[in-house]
Order: C-alpha cells, then sequence, then structure tokens
C-alpha cells in the first residue's frame, strides 16, 4: 500500500520532470491530453480587511484525477494567508486509513513568501478521486492597512515548479497497470479587491467623475478589469454597479444596458 502510495506521488513527480528541457523520458503533445480547468474567483475583503477567495475545479476529465499540484501565487506585502480549508472531500483521506495505506496526507499545503504550494493525490481506488466540477478548497486571509482602497491584488494560480521554462501544472491519474496518464491543466486567476467607503458617490457608471455616463466609462472600467489602469476611490465607487464591493464584467454589462437606455431600471442613477 505504501507503494501504491508513493506512485501516486510519483505521477507528479514525474510528470514535473517534464517541465525541465530532456529530462522527461517521453514527450506528450498537449492537444492529445484530456483537461482540466482550476480557477481562482474574484472577491472582496471584508470592512476589516478579511477575506476568503475560493478555488474551484471548474473541468474535469471523464477519468477523474488521483493527484493534482499548483500554486498560488500572491503578493505577501498586500495579503496575509491564515488559513487552508478542504471542501471537496472525496472521502479518499478515510478510504487510505482503512486500506491501510500509509504516507502523505491526500491534501498538503505549504505557504512560503507568497508562494502557496497546493498538492492533492490518493492511492485509494478512482471511486475516491476529484471528479466533481465544484468549489475545491478556500483560501482565507487579511488584507495589509498599507493597501489603498479600491485595489485589485491579484492571486495566480500557476505550476508548482514557479516561473520555471515549460513549467507546467501537473495533474493526472493511474491507469490499470500504474503508468503516468497526465491531463493538460487550464488555470484561471483571481484577485482580492479591497473596498471603499462608497458615501459621497454620485452617479452610477461615472468612472471619468465628468457628471455623465458614456461609453467612454465602459471603456476605463475594461482597461481597469485588464489592471491597464488604478482608479481612484470614487471612481472605483462609481463603477461598481452591482454594489458589491467587487468589479467584474457584469459591472460593464449594466453600464452598457444603461447607457442604450438611459430610462431603463437596470441600476439607479446613484448610489
Amino acid at each position: 500500500m505504501k507503494a501504491q502510495k508513493a506512485a501516486v506521488f510519483g505521477l507528479l513527480a514525474g510528470f514535473l520532470a517534464c517541465c525541465y528541457p530532456g529530462t522527461a523520458p517521453v514527450m506528450i503533445c498537449a492537444a492529445d491530453l484530456p483537461e482540466a480547468e482550476a480557477a481562482v474567483d474574484v472577491t472582496a475583503a471584508d470592512a476589516e480587511g478579511g477575506f476568503t477567495a475560493s478555488v474551484s475545479l471548474e473541468r474535469m476529465p471523464e477519468t477523474g484525477l488521483c493527484a493534482m499540484e499548483f500554486a498560488l501565487r500572491y503578493d505577501a506585502a498586500a495579503l496575509t494567508v491564515t488559513d487552508v480549508t478542504l471542501l471537496y472531500d472525496t472521502g479518499a483521506q478515510k478510504a487510505e486509513k482503512l486500506a491501510g495505506i500509509t504516507g502523505n496526507d491526500v491534501f498538503t499545503y505549504e505557504n512560503t513568501d507568497g508562494f502557496l504550494k497546493i498538492r492533492w493525490g490518493t492511492a485509494a481506488k478512482a471511486d475516491y478521486w476529484l471528479k466533481e466540477e465544484r468549489v475545491f478548497f478556500t483560501v482565507s486571509g487579511t488584507v495589509s492597512e498599507d493597501v489603498p482602497a479600491g485595489t485589485r491584488i491579484p492571486i495566480e494560480l500557476v505550476p508548482a515548479a514557479g516561473d520555471t521554462a515549460g513549467a507546467v501544472i501537473a495533474a493526472g491519474w493511474l491507469d490499470d497497470n500504474d503508468m503516468l496518464q497526465p491531463c493538460q491543466v487550464t488555470a484561471k486567476s483571481g484577485a482580492v479587491w479591497k473596498p471603499i467607503n462608497e458615501a459621497g458617490v454620485t452617479m452610477y457608471g461615472d468612472i471619468d467623475l465628468d457628471g455623465e455616463l458614456t461609453v467612454a466609462d465602459a471603456v476605463l472600467l475594461h482597461r481597469a478589469l485588464n489592471e491597464e489602469l488604478a482608479l481612484s476611490a470614487a471612481a472605483y465607487a462609481n463603477a461598481d454597479c452591482e454594489s458589491d464591493g467587487v468589479l467584474t464584467m457584469c459591472d460593464v454589462t449594466l453600464m452598457l444596458r444603461k447607457i442604450q437606455n438611459p430610462a431603463g431600471d437596470t441600476a439607479s442613477e446613484t448610489h
């Protein structure tokens, strides 16, 4: 049983070896691999600076995954991570214990200087693999008091090997012959917004603060979402059309609807 557990984590080690040119025994064409997708959501801190960001499995191969390893990269000067909570419990840990499988825990993490490594791996049978498209785990922490209100702090989902040339997210399963079957993973990064006090904001969607709602305001919000510019506190509050503390494409959509139909009820004129 211990050998089976070692084989699972050998899958990860072997896959990560593919990150380094010339070390992989077999070259695998990405186009031939089954696909998975993992994503970090965009969330807003509360009034005290606390936040909880969810990491979800948004697409999974039919076989499921018996092992997966990646990392979350963030600005440690802006965010402090205090807890990581596994929400998707497949029962693998209990199954391993009952089967006498020893070794690492199924879910482990290591947080060092803004680099949070995540590893999930089991030697239990396929009934206990990752298969569902759902929230995987959450990351909780606090936003620094030194971060200006209205700041978007990225949380990147990256390979555990970081910026190593050719690095990929390790994921896959062992077939009936204990052979490595890798999976290609698409990563979607997220962010934590530090919200602001919206008191004094006068017009929905008026990002350039000229007293009018125009297409130019929607363009500015697009640029802010792409991190091409930073918004002032007042512009941020006006841009938050859903009044949820987070800027997303939904806010852009609401702005455009209001521009097309000024007399409509998509949002009020003032906050």
